[in-house]
């Protein structure tokens, strides 16, 4: 066993005790994205490669395909440094164009349709593309964004078109289609995929690009919560060490043809990675599931039965709730959480359910972020290694700290402070925004070049990472302090009715200082005495938090606002000054008289 040195988690790194020395020292892979799918497979052409309601791709047709069309993307003009829009679902085509643009150097831009008109219309301008490639079925998020564009080319890729023939033609009478997409189709001002890929001669011929170090092939984007938001630069060596680190500790390729269920949008680094790219690569078969709902995963559970799959915690909590009493889970080797708290009391609970229905492995959990590549702390990778309210530890490849945030030094075991990573997975940049860069790493007195999370949390002994909540959650009292707003909210929901909670700050001119109120959806099974919860939760503020970290006022509502992003709008909750309840000397009071 590692023994501690020094303290510092970067110095000891205590986490590589769960490793073996294959997987801590595995050479990174110097080649394309594309190429490492191609070694990886090569010897197994007849295998499944990717299913999509029923259709089964082997990998030498799936070769095929990226192979017509890298020869379609060449011959319209795309090479080495292009850049493509996309805006789709997961679809075989999706999976074909991500791999076609890695064999020629291109850059795949994935748009989130779910952003607001001017951040699409601004994200696409910014690159100069004149080329989008559109799902029909998200047509309508795009058709206002596409005439204010430079667009010049817009291929239409039905969701329909890799289904059996007697499904794509229901699907045609189901569905009716956009009328002004197919006006734009009959006039030619748009193509359709299939149309856009046979329009190459056969005989074309190209030279394969060659691996660059840093060459780019994936750019997602952040939120835009803070402002615009920013192109996230991913590379073919930054996505293969991801991909790397999972076939080192994995049992991906135990058994060819294990089966991977892709839900996550590829718009997001975990979607388009660690869902898609990774799990091809290492030869297991991926589910493709375009529809990213609770109600489409507990389907595809029941009729897939996947081996493996990443999907949000309030999908698992779903199934948990209505998956039948005597379903047997006991296919599922790897079932994964990311993207969203996990509270220890929900990690129990779905643990129990797992167990209860034959499952042979507890919830696994990671945690990252698209800068970072996609995961950087898990417990899928390490049998055995997990602590409730952690988020697993370090990848293999991984170094994790928690950084002072005002001198910027690396802090000891247990002390929090803002969480920086190095890792090889990381971004190349933000894409033409050089000082949002350097903003984002930082470098150590050592000159380590760290990423910045902007999350609060710490490193234990062990190696556990504990995220907390985000840096700029905070207020200053008047002792000088910063209160992390993520404490009052991790108090609070502690109660065992209190569903969710966001506690805001505000600047009071009564008071004189800024203070904050929590805003709590309660569970539905709650049916007490509102008032009564409301005194417990504050009672129970005032003996965990200091004095000015105890929420003012407590607001229970239904639900939450969300952003297009699908984020809490936690703007519009400042905005919300009446319905509040104070607590003053164990009695409920309405706050309207305080006058925030």
């Amino acid at each position: 066993m590692q023994q501690k040195q020094t303290g510092c988690p970067s110095v000891d790194r205590p986490w590589l005790k769960y490793y073996s020395k294959e997987a801590v020292s595995a050479p990174r892979p110097e080649e394309t994205v594309y190429e490492y799918l191609y070694q990886h497979n090569k010897d197994y052409f007849t295998q499944t490669a990717l299913e999509y309601f029923g259709t089964k791709i082997s990998f030498k047709k799936l070769f095929h395909q990226i192979e017509l069309c890298a020869k379609a993307l060449r011959a319209n003009g795309i090479s080495a440094g292009s850049i493509v829009n996309i805006c789709s679902s997961v679809t075989p085509e999706i999976t074909y164009l991500v791999f076609a643009c890695s064999k020629i150097g291109a850059l795949a831009n994935f748009i989130n349709p779910l952003f607001e008109t001017q951040q699409k219309i601004d994200r696409m301008n910014d690159t100069n593309s004149d080329t989008l490639f559109v799902m029909d079925k998200m047509y309508f998020y795009m058709k206002d964004v596409i005439p204010k564009t430079c667009l010049k080319k817009v291929i239409i890729m039905p969701a329909t078109n890799s289904l059996p023939v007697a499904m794509r033609a229901f699907a045609h009478l189901k569905e009716k289609p956009d009328e002004d997409m197919e006006t734009a189709l009959k006039n030619g001002e748009y193509i359709f995929w299939n149309d856009y890929i046979k329009s190459v001669c056969k005989n074309y011929d190209f030279a394969e690009e060659q691996f660059k170090k840093d060459m780019p092939l994936v750019m997602v984007y952040s939120s835009g919560t803070t402002g615009a938001s920013k192109g996230i630069v991913l590379t073919n060596n930054g996505i293969n060490a991801t991909t790397l680190q999972y076939e080192m500790t994995l049992p991906f390729n135990e058994k060819r043809e294990n089966r991977f269920l892709s839900n996550v949008p590829v718009w997001f680094s975990t979607g388009i990675v660690v869902s898609l790219l990774t799990p091809l690569c290492l030869g297991a078969t991926c589910i493709l599931e375009p529809v990213f709902s609770s109600e489409s995963f507990l389907r595809d559970i029941i009729k897939y039965k996947p081996n493996y799959t990443l999907v949000a915690t309030s999908l698992w909590i779903y199934a948990a709730n209505h998956l039948q009493e005597d379903f047997d889970l006991s296919f599922l080797k790897h079932p994964i959480a990311g993207g969203e708290q996990l509270l220890s009391e929900t990690e129990t609970f779905l643990n129990k359910f797992l167990k209860s229905h034959n499952c042979h492995l507890e919830l696994q959990k990671g945690w990252g972020m698209c800068e970072l590549g996609a995961t950087a702390a898990t417990t899928s990778c390490c049998a055995g290694a997990n602590k409730l309210g952690s988020v697993g530890i370090p990848m293999p490849f991984v170094t994790i700290s928690s950084f002072d945030v005002d001198s910027g030094m690396e802090l000891k075991y247990n002390e929090r402070g803002e969480i920086c990573v190095q890792t090889p997975c990381k971004m190349k940049e933000y894409y033409n925004n050089p000082a949002a860069t350097e903003e984002f790493f930082h470098i150590d007195i050592n000159g380590k070049v760290w990423g910045r999370t902007g999350d609060i949390g710490y490193v234990d002994e062990e190696g556990f990472v504990f995220i907390l909540g985000r840096a700029n959650d905070f207020f200053i009292s008047p002792d000088g302090r910063r209160q992390y707003l993520f404490d009052a909210e991790n108090v609070i929901l502690e109660n065992d009715f209190v569903d969710l909670c966001e506690v805001i700050s505000i600047k009071s001119e009564q008071f004189g200082r800024s203070i904050s109120l929590a805003h709590i959806v309660l569970k539905k099974e709650f049916n007490g005495n509102i008032n009564d919860l409301i005194c417990d939760v504050d009672r129970l503020c005032r003996e965990r938090l200091s004095e000015y970290a105890v929420p003012l006022g407590y607001k229970i509502r239904e639900g939450f606002a969300t952003k297009p992003s699908g984020k809490r709008d936690t703007l519009s909750l400042e905005k919300e000054l009446d319905g509040f309840m104070c607590v003053v000397d164990g009695n409920i009071l309405p706050c309207g008289s305080l006058k925030f």
